[in-house]
């Protein structure tokens, strides 16, 4: 299944509930606005739920690249890629026997080395074969379905991770609800999605394929939905997608990229890295 062959409508802001979209580009059939009242830029009119179920759900998914190539990284750069994302939440939340759920949790290597480091783990994934593969390669069985199909009662977690989900869903303002009452109080929510002020590029000039980005956020955007559905920003700052090349010009040239702009947040706190890593809590009442 094709993008030009997804079902669409038109959709109001996500932020903040606005239909006065400004039109930005076309790629790959969809088509990207910004918002005139708060700057979210998202793909307007966007595919229906059934559709993007359909999407998620096709077998020649798994065939497509940013999937696929995911196999051709070496175990080393996977590994470096997950704990360094580990030893971060480690940092905000260091409990023994953590409850974590990680959503949109793909081939469930973030679920895999927390569960080495004695936390207790649960996931779940859109795509069916992408959860096949999760059992095939760690036996973890993650559930499969819609954040709002999944039986967890509220208060279950300790840690909610998303690791380049956001941006994928329909209602990213109802998820983050949904997200908030399954925290506990104290309990912490650590997001990364692509960043659209990128210095590099924009994120929405990338070619879809199999990277259906429904929205792009910007640091402000992101930090404005989290708090609209109840979280505490903590921080808001540069996140890490990996070393995940074969060859060594590639590697060095991100870490200079890295280096210059993780230099320039620092010196005018601004985020023009390829990412953005959120941490936000439930306060205790």
């Amino acid at each position: 299944m094709t993008l030009d062959q997804l079902a669409t409508t038109e959709v109001p802001c996500n932020l903040c509930g606005a239909r006065d979209p400004l039109p930005l580009c076309v790629n790959c059939s969809l088509h990207i606005v910004r918002c005139r009242v708060c700057g979210l830029v998202f793909v307007n009119p966007q595919p229906t739920l059934e559709a993007l179920r359909e999407y998620h759900a096709a077998g020649e998914l798994m065939s497509q690249d940013g999937w696929s190539s995911y196999f051709s990284h070496s175990q080393e750069q996977i590994c470096d890629l997950w704990q360094e994302r580990f030893a971060d939440v480690k940092r905000w939340k260091q409990a023994q026997n953590a409850s974590l759920l990680d959503v949109g949790a793909g081939y469930g290597d973030f679920l895999h080395y927390a569960s080495k480091e004695g936390w207790q783990v649960s996931g779940f994934e859109f795509s069916p074969a992408v959860a096949k593969l999760s059992r095939e390669k760690y036996g973890i069985a993650l559930a499969v379905g819609d954040l709002f199909e999944m039986p967890f009662p509220n208060q279950s977690f300790d840690v909610i991770t998303m690791w380049h989900v956001l941006e994928h869903l329909a209602d990213p303002t109802a998820v983050l609800k949904r997200l908030f009452e399954l925290l506990r109080p104290g309990g912490v929510l650590v997001l990364e999605v692509p960043n659209l002020d990128c210095l590099i590029r924009k994120s929405y000039r990338v070619p879809m394929t199999v990277n259906l980005h429904l929205y792009h956020f910007s640091s402000a955007t992101l930090s404005r939905l989290a708090s609209a559905a109840g979280f505490k920003v903590l921080r808001s700052r540069a996140g890490n997608t990996g070393f995940l090349y074969s060859r060594r010009a590639k590697v060095y040239a991100k870490r200079a990229f890295y280096a210059c702009s993780r230099a320039l947040e620092m010196a005018v706190g601004a985020n023009v890295s390829d990412s953005i890593r959120l941490h936000a809590t439930k306060v205790s009442n």
